[in-house]
Order: structure tokens, then sequence, then C-alpha cells
């Protein structure tokens, strides 16, 4: 049977400017074997696949942890004091957990793929500090993973020996005839270690450590020294684990999930006319469904998709002369030609704009595109220009003319400004975060966060406090036949309100700051999803009083990895073939940001505010990345929305990095592609998306 070499492996770390920080080299990384030259392919652009889940404090209860999903089976916890002394936090009493705090981020180092007794795949390494410091850990144990694919892990925790004498490299492999489990390390002093179980899970399970005994000298052939040696690999900062054999389909699944998607044909379908009509009118008639028919195109993956086409309308006009004049006949053949659409949108689509938000809406039957975003200007999101704040609205027919390449800033319109009152009169004075676009019970809203001023310094004055920040909303007004006002004045929308909990209590009760609001509709169930205490958290709403929850805040996504490290922010979600799909980012804002994935089951009633109900990839969908030849970095806070075609799009920020220096956000619009195996990709260059040889595409046309 014909196999392929798959290699783990971490890497060195090089710099936060490569996306390589501590935080991403201390994670299993995987590479497969080229057939053709025998070089080394690393898989997810050189990018960590498996991260350690952190582990909440001792004094964190069960019913604390729901939304520690990725650690849900790890049974040893971080002792208190080896935190700091504000654990646990004030989030215990909500049955949450604060990053940080009450939850402490791990890596690993020295990654070991195996085979399970089933077949599958298990992954043993050594549990570090975040970074790859140790954790003591390593005194007795090693960290044990499974997964049936190497798309998806399962994290048990700490497999424990009788030993204090170091865990180190350690191997596992299973004995077929024994039927047993054969574990090994290296200790604190050099030696060679081993132990032999029937069960790896049962003892991670229970925390009963294994026995264990020194191997002789002649047993050190089982160790493979050259598999540790990096110039065996050609992959750049490369620090090798071990090898493994995969079938032809485990390798298809991997190449199709962490390598890169391409498109490889485009046609058009086959279409249909009549032979005869009444008049030129008739034939025009006839033929204008034509334009609209949509190519569609194939990718390395065996995915699909369609795109509009621009039909060469002099031909058109030809076909609907011949067919006009009546000498077309029935089986009659006609070919018509075109070319695949792909707008180009500018790099940086709108610069100093983050948390951007770009909805396509109808304005009593009228199409319109709004943009709204963060002010970021200079990397000064609290009080930009001055402490002159506002929040800045553009609207176009179509999305390239948001651009500030079509000169919209220029016509922008500020719908708030420093110093409007909010619903209970107090003066909004910084931030105006995050502002998103919705439609909620047929009203158009915006839910962002404004902050307002905080206590008074030594000299007595007062400045805006983002810590004072909360969600709110505002609609636009109808009239009394229930038309929309036009967006574009400030007066035709509503005072901002802020958003309470159901008792009237505000939404963050442990650090006040609640922010990045968005709305997940589940057929007639309504949620809103936030951030606070670094997490993201949802509770049900009634769409006809927007401003009040009607059921309790839940934490539903912690950032359990080094990669999303201390803050899950930015939600935004959409459904596609029966799943919600919600992206987050994760890590601080800055050129380290990433995009995370959390889906759940759609039309099923589903508690959306139920962290079981939600799951999430043990990755990120994006992070910092060479795209289209230049790198990208501080890719996050995305939100879904549609292009004039109909194609989904994904309009998020990235950082602005210049010799050395971060100097703020600008936005990105990108298309979206969905890939076989039923997640959005985000990163497709434009290569990939098209290859420009197949662009033209000639569609058939019969009469019939």
């Amino acid at each position: 049977m014909k196999t392929y070499s798959l290699l783990a492996y971490t890497r060195r770390p090089t710099s936060r400017q490569e996306a390589n920080n501590d935080d991403i080299a201390a994670s299993m990384h995987l590479a497969i074997r080229e057939r053709a030259d025998g070089n080394w392919r690393a898989l997810n652009d050189n990018y960590g696949i498996l991260f350690a889940a952190a582990v909440p404090v001792d004094q964190a209860p069960k019913s604390a942890c729901g939304a520690a999903t990725a650690g849900q089976y790890i049974v040893d916890r971080e002792h208190t004091d080896a935190v700091n002394g504000d654990a646990p936090s004030d989030a215990i009493a909500y049955n949450a957990l604060m990053p940080g705090v009450d939850l402490v981020l791990k890596s690993l180092v020295d990654p070991y793929l195996f085979r399970m007794r089933d077949g599958t795949f298990g992954v043993a390494a050594t549990r570090t500090n975040r970074g790859g410091q140790p954790d003591g850990s390593e005194c007795d144990s090693l960290l044990l993973v499974t997964s049936d694919d190497l798309l998806t892990y399962t994290q048990w925790g700490q497999l424990k020996f009788k030993t204090q004498g170091g865990v180190h490299r350690p191997a596992i492999r299973f004995r077929e005839e024994e039927e047993d489990y054969e574990i090994s390390w290296v200790t604190d002093e050099g030696e060679i270690w081993h132990a032999i179980t029937d069960d790896l899970i049962e003892p991670t399970q229970s925390g009963q450590p294994l026995d264990c005994a020194r191997v002789p000298l002649w047993w050190h052939a089982f160790f493979d020294p050259d598999v540790y040696d990096p110039d065996r690999f050609n992959i750049p900062d490369c620090v090798p684990g071990n090898t493994i054999s995969l079938s032809v389909s485990e390798m298809e699944q991997l190449i199709d999930r962490f390598g890169h998607i391409y498109n490889t044909a485009t046609w058009a379908p086959r279409q249909l006319i009549p032979s005869e009509v009444e008049s030129e009118q008739e034939a025009q008639e006839a033929l204008d469904p034509l334009t609209q028919v949509r190519a569609k195109l194939r990718y390395s993956d065996d995915s699909m998709t369609t795109r509009a086409v621009d039909w060469n309308l002099d031909e058109l006009h030809e076909l609907a002369e011949e067919l006009a004049s009546g000498s077309l006949e029935t089986g009659d053949q006609w070919q018509l030609s075109g070319v695949i659409r792909q707008e180009k949108y500018p790099v940086p689509f709108a610069e100093g704009r983050a948390d951007p938000s770009i909805f396509a809406w109808e304005w009593n039957g009228e199409p319109m595109f709004l943009f709204i975003a963060t002010d970021d200007t200079d990397g000064n999101c609290i009080d930009p220009h001055h402490g002159r704040t506002h929040m800045p609205l553009r609207t176009a027919s179509s999305i390239y003319e948001l651009s500030d390449q079509a000169r919209a800033e220029e016509q922008e319109i500020d719908l708030l400004t420093c110093g409007d009152l909010n619903s209970e009169g107090r003066a909004m004075t910084g931030c105006f975060w995050a502002p998103e676009l919705h439609v909620i019970n047929g009203r158009l809203s915006i839910l962002f966060m404004p902050s307002f001023d905080g206590e008074p310094d030594e000299n007595g004055e007062t400045h805006t406090d983002m810590w004072t920040g909360r969600c709110h909303i505002m609609q636009l007004k109808q009239d009394e036949d229930g038309n929309d006002l036009d967006p574009r004045v400030p007066e035709n929308w509503t005072v901002p309100e802020p958003i309470v909990r159901a008792d009237g209590g505000i939404l963050n009760p442990v650090q006040q700051i609640s922010l990045d609001m968005t709305v997940i509709q589940d057929d007639d169930h309504w949620y809103y999803a936030w951030q606070q205490v670094g997490s993201i958290w949802c509770a049900p709403f009634d769409p006809e009083h927007p401003a009040r929850l009607t059921g309790e805040p839940r934490q539903i996504v912690l950032p359990e990895f080094a990669w999303d490290n201390m803050i899950a922010e930015g939600p935004n979600a959409i459904v596609h073939d029966g799943t919600i799909f919600m992206l987050y980012s994760g890590s601080s804002v800055g050129i380290d940001y990433t995009t995370g994935l959390a889906m759940a089951p759609a039309g099923v009633d589903a508690d959306l505010s139920d962290p079981e109900n939600w799951t999430k990839l043990d990755y990120p969908l994006q992070k910092s990345s060479i795209y289209n030849g230049s790198w990208q970095l501080g890719t996050g806070h995305g939100m879904w929305s549609y292009d004039e075609d109909g194609n989904l799009l994904y309009v998020f920020h990235a950082a602005k990095y210049e010799h050395g220096e971060y100097r703020g956000r600008y936005t990105v619009v990108r298309r979206v592609h969905w890939s076989e195996q039923g997640l959005p990709v985000l990163d497709m260059q434009r290569h990939e998306e098209l290859d420009p040889a197949f662009a033209r595409v000639v569609m058939d046309i019969t009469v019939d």
C-alpha cells in the first residue's frame, strides 16, 4: 500500500513579524514529505496545529469551567499560588473563568506521533509553561492527546509515572503482539526509562501513576538519534520530533485542511433557448437570463463554487438578431464567451479603520452598502484626533465605492461625536468601538461600545476611560408608514441605549466593560454574543425589546491556547449548511492578532448560550501570513458580508506595521471559499481563487 511520511516538530522562535514567537513555536507543527523530490513540505504555512490546552486553577469549580472545552478532560489543576495573588477572580461567582487569572496558558515541546490500538493517532509531548519554559509537569508526566484524523484533537492531560527523575522526549508505541503500549522517555540524567500499560486514557483520567524502570543499554536502539537532527529536514527553524507513515487518504485530508486549496477548472453550464420568438423584444427577453448565468469553479480539494461572469454583449446581441430573424432551428449550437468576474479590492481598503462592518442593505427598495468601523488613526482607538472621537459612516452603491481609493473617506458622515448623550443622559466621550450593523426586528441597528469619563486625576481633570465602556444599541427611525428614514442623517437614529441584563443590571458585573457585541439569529431565536472578562459571552434577547436580555449571560468561548492567549473577542456569526460559524479574534490587538472559529448546530433549537453546544478549532482559522506576496500581520475582528453578486465576504482588519512600529489597523475585504470539508477559507489568494488560465469561459447554447 502506498504511504507517505509525516513529521511532527516544533520550531525555534524567531520573531512576531514572522508569526513565530514563543507562543507559536512551542506547538506541534506538521510536515509531509514530497514524493517527487523527497523534500519536506510544512503544512499550515509552517504554523502550529496542536497547542496545549490551558489549565484551570485549583480553586476553580467545575461549574465555572464549562467554556474550557479544549481542556474539558484535563483533571489536574494549577496551584493558585503559582499564578498570582488575584486567583480566583470574581468571575468564578458567575460560573466563569478569567483568562490569565483562573486559567493558565500552556505550551508543549518534543511532540511524538504514534498510532493508537485502533489505528487512530496519539500524541505524546512535554507540557510547559506558555512559551516553552518548564512548568514542573516534566518531572513525572507527559501530555497525552488523541485524534481520529489529526484535524481535531482531544487533550486528556498528564499521564503520570512513579518517578521524579524527569520525563523528556517521550515516545509511545503500540506493541501488537503484546497488545499494550510501551512508553519511553529520557530522564534528567540522560537515561532512558520506560513503562508498560494496556490503556493510556484510564490512568490519565484517574491520575494514578504508572510503574516505570530504567531500560537496559541494548534497548537504546529503540531511539533513533538521527530523527532529532534538523539537518534531515529542509524546514526553517525546525526542531524535529518524529515521523510516522500515513495512508493516501490521511495525507489528502491533511493537505486539504492545512495546505493551500487552488482552482483547477472552470466552466459554464449548457443553456437552452427557444427557436421561435415573435419580436426583437421577445428575443431579448428570452436571452436576458443568459447574462445571469454563473460559471462553476472546481478546486484541488474537489470543492465547488460559482462566480458571476461578464459575458460578451456583442456576441449576445448577434445571437439576439439571429433569433429575432427566425434563422435559428431546433438543434442549432451557439457559443457565448465571457470572463469570470473577480473584483480586486484595494489593500488597505480603508486606513485607520478597525473592527469593520460592511452591510448590504436595501433602503426602501434601493440597494445600499454601508461601512462603519472603529476609528484607529495612528493606533489610538480610545480618543483619536486629540479627543474628537466619532462614529464615521460611509454609504455607496458598491463595495469598491466605500474604499479610500474611491475617496469615500471624504464623504464620511459622523453619526455620533464626542460628548453626545446616551439614553441615561451620560456624555459618551470615547471609543465608539466595534460598531456593527444588523437588522433587528426589521429595523437597521448599530451595536457598539462608547466609553465615559472616569474618575478625576490628581489635577481634578477627567478623561475618557475605556473600562467604563458598555454595549449600546441605536436604531434607525421609521416613518408612520414603516419606511426607513435616511441612515445618512444622524438625527434619524435613536439615542444610544445601554444593553442590560434581564434584571436591569449591567452586562459585566466583574469588570464593568462589555464590548464587541453581535447578533446571532437561529430561526426564531435571537441571541447577543459579546466580549467581557476576556472571553465570549452569549444570552438570548427579544428583538422587539433589543436593549434588554431575556436570559442569563453565559461564557461560551475561552482563550485556551497560546495562539489566542488572554482574550477572545469580536464574535460574528453566519449560518451555512446547518451550522452556525462564529468567528472570534484572539491574542492582544496588534501584530499577533488571530482569528478563531467556533461552531454550533443551527435549526435544532440548541441553546446557544450553553458552551456545550459549541465546538471550536484547536488552531486559528486565519493568522498572520504571507498573502499575495506580502506579510499581512495581526488579522482579525472580522465580519461576514456579501458583495453585489451575492458572494460571501470576510471584512476584517490587519495591523499596520512599519519600521518595527505598530501604527494602528486598516480594513481588508476578501471573498470567502467553502472547502470540501465544510470550513470557510479566509486566506485564499487571488491566483488560488481563480487561475488566470481559467478566467475565460464559454457557454454552449442549444436551440430548443
